[in-house]
């Protein structure tokens, strides 16, 4: 678990697994030990991201691209692990009420078993609105999306599924922004309290190369990510900014800073 406070918005990191793969090329030196063990491991972590603003509760692509097993016999012990990681952290299931899915990459623990359901799933977070940028969800309810069902159904059903269009004010002090590029319709969580700013970014931001280099791409179209990405890396260093991932190890960010024509993260 890692934390963060943003003016008057508390943040926290809930992590399933962080881990570390071996890198194909030196990992940049800023990232070692907080991001990544050495320079020869890039470090990975499945992350939650929770924002307390006031009385409002909100959770950020919750586990996303950490699926599996969904069938499994340990699905109920992982998900109730979890939940009691973000009770402990103040953020008990029953009192999130928004639900902010930068886009759709499989749902994660959007949804919990649940055997006496239809398909024997339900909402993770049964008071919750759950945002998705309008374009994927529209998609997929066309049966247009790559992604198919994968267990979206329980949320359709219990009528909590709901499209947006960035931008958007969820609280005085958090908003959703668009920043297209790695999926279509792509968002990003954007604080700014108290005169600090925090951005979470989805999953425009997969390793450290990313933010050494914005070019580096692994996206629906890269030539937009790209220019996303370098926009949110300007901003931050400009603004001594955080930068909150979902999938790098450690803390997952850090504040932005340039290095001539890179960039770097101070955890």
């Amino acid at each position: 678990m890692h934390r963060w406070r943003v003016g008057q918005v508390d943040i926290v990191r809930i992590e399933d697994e962080d881990f570390a793969l071996p890198s194909p090329r030196p990992v940049p030196p800023w990232a070692v030990p907080d991001l990544a063990p050495t320079r020869d491991q890039v470090g990975v972590a499945f992350s939650a991201f929770a924002l307390a603003d006031a009385d409002r509760r909100l959770v950020v692509d919750p586990w996303l691209a950490n699926d599996f097993p969904r069938s499994a016999a340990d699905a109920d012990a992982r998900v109730e692990r979890l939940l009691a990681d973000l009770d402990a952290a103040g953020f008990p299931a029953d009192s999130v009420d928004t639900v902010v899915n930068t886009h759709f990459d499989g749902v994660g623990w959007n949804t919990r078993p649940s055997p006496g359901s239809p398909d024997g799933w339900t909402a993770t977070f049964p008071h919750a609105r759950y945002l998705y940028p309008r374009a994927e969800l529209e998609a997929w309810r066309d049966g247009r999306h790559p992604t198919g069902d994968s267990g979206f159904g329980p949320l359709e059903r219990q009528g909590q599924l709901e499209a947006v269009d960035p931008p958007q004010s969820l609280t005085p002090d958090i908003r959703l922004v668009d920043a297209p590029g790695h999926a279509d319709g792509h968002l990003a969580v954007r604080v700014e309290s108290g005169g600090s700013l925090a951005v979470i970014p989805g999953h425009l931001f997969l390793t450290p190369f990313q933010v050494a280099d914005p070019t580096e791409a692994a996206d629906v179209d890269p030539t937009v990510a790209t220019r996303t990405r370098r926009s949110l890396l300007d901003d931050l260093a400009d603004h001594d900014g955080l930068l909150l991932t979902n999938l790098l190890g450690g803390p997952g960010g850090g504040v932005v800073r340039r290095q001539g024509s890179a960039y770097a993260l101070r955890t």
